[in-house]
């Protein structure tokens, strides 16, 4: 037995403990749901063991020689590719899908920019100050779950965090503060205690609640009788001394904090917001996690910073990166491609129908190790194996701090890795 990192989901567990003989995985301790559905992906019913291509209108079993050759034609043929996904794939493979873009002149974007890259977007200007979830565990006082259903998302996340004792905090749950900002009532709900606080605000109202925050910091004697976003005044007034009090806040900053709800830019409000607070705070000061869903979101980022010095969507022309303000969502709706090439992602399940719809007309290349929606419209799909379990690699966790993924058994029928697979179709690409 031994103990690994897990790639189940962002928060890359270091302590579950497995028991392999190196062909199959017996037993998995310490794992969440998700955790364990990533050992299981294994031997799934929905796991891709062979590639496909598109005959006659149905997919079917093909070669490697037949699948790399057809996808290499798609490529040749296309002058505006786009590259999308890379979110559940090791740094290695992030960085050979951007020199894929840069190689074939493409557009590459992470799942990130629908979630935590919209705060990155705005900190060039307003800052932005993180922390990790060992700061958390040693000093955390308050903790804040803004648009975020941690417990089911990141089912492990509650448990290291809120519950655990540390070396500031040796009394543990009994004396940090669980606060909640959320408009339907989440599974997340069900783990408040007496002293912690409970915010079911009015669906697209995190902006009112923002600005009223901004308006009234540091000034709870001023805040509206009548409350704001379905919230009263004492409501108001509890979540205002925390947010200016506490040693050491933290605030995970979830999808339904991010989702657009008006015509202005609630996220660069947010982070001014939380810039203000930390200038007033009285005692400490407030930090963000951006809880990404994926194992390696937070990864792309870094990869695209530390090799082309700008995080998020990159876009080339003529083998240089150029300024780009574009992201997956309007590349789509402008039509602007003519095919895709989707890494580790399902795009046509998750995309409003409009946009899956465009999607689904240009050609698709899927590289994933699992059915979906996307790869059953896909003209070529090229299995390669599962990350953190048939292939090792390195990751960066929701707090950005690196971990590295360890192979635990062999792929079956030999697939690849997603770094191999994609340095064959670059090489594939030179040759021809």
């Amino acid at each position: 037995m031994k103990r690994i990192p897990c790639s189940g989901c962002s928060l890359l567990c270091d302590d579950i403990i497995i028991r392999s003989d190196g062909i199959f995985i017996d037993e998995v301790i310490g794992a969440c749901l998700k955790g364990k559905e990533r050992f299981d992906q294994i031997t799934a019913k929905n796991r891709i063991v062979n590639p496909m291509i598109r005959k006659n209108g149905e997919l079917s079993n093909a070669t490697w020689e037949e699948s790399l050759e057809k996808t290499i034609e798609i490529i040749k043929n296309s002058t505006n590719p786009l590259l999308y996904g890379f979110s559940n794939v090791s740094c290695e493979a992030q960085l050979k899908g951007m020199e894929l873009a840069e190689s074939i002149d493409g557009f590459i974007d992470s799942n990130a920019s629908i979630c935590q890259g919209k705060v990155l977007n705005h900190t060039k200007n307003t800052g932005i100050t993180l922390t990790t979830i060992t700061e958390i565990i040693n000093k955390a006082d308050l903790l804040i779950a803004w648009g975020a259903n941690v417990a089911e998302s990141i089912p492990r996340l509650l448990n290291k965090t809120l519950f655990s004792r540390g070396k500031y905090r040796m009394t543990g749950r009994e004396i940090k503060t669980f606060i909640i900002i959320d408009p339907v009532k989440t599974t997340s709900f069900n783990v408040m205690g007496v002293r912690d606080l409970a915010l079911q605000i009015e669906p697209n109202k995190d902006l009112d609640l923002i600005r009223i925050l901004m308006e009234e910091c540091c000034s709870v004697d001023s805040i509206p009788s009548t409350g704001v976003a379905g919230l009263d005044k004492d409501d108001l007034k509890r979540l205002l001394l925390h947010l200016t009090r506490a040693e050491y806040g933290v605030i995970f900053v979830g999808q339904g904090l991010l989702t657009p709800q008006t015509d202005s830019n609630l996220t660069k409000e947010f982070l001014e917001l939380v810039q203000m607070i930390n200038v007033k705070q009285e005692r400490g000061r407030i930090s963000l996690i951006l809880v990404g869903g994926h194992f390696n979101m937070a990864g792309f980022d870094q990869v695209a910073l530390s090799n082309y010095g700008k995080q998020g969507s990159l876009q080339f022309k003529e083998s240089q990166l150029i300024e780009t303000d574009d992201s997956i969502i309007n590349k789509i709706q402008k039509d602007d491609f003519d095919c895709s090439i989707l890494v580790g992602t399902d795009p046509i399940s998750h995309l409003p129908f409009q946009l899956s719809k465009k999607l689904s007309k240009k050609p698709l290349i899927v590289i994933d190790n699992k059915k979906s929606a996307t790869s059953q419209l896909a003209d070529v799909v090229l299995p390669t194996a599962l990350t953190g379990v048939e292939v090792g690699g390195l990751t960066y966790r929701l707090d950005q701090v690196p971990v590295e993924l360890v192979k635990i058994v062999n792929p079956p029928n030999k697939i690849p890795s997603d770094e191999e697979l994609l340095t064959q179709i670059i090489e594939g690409l030179n040759k021809k």
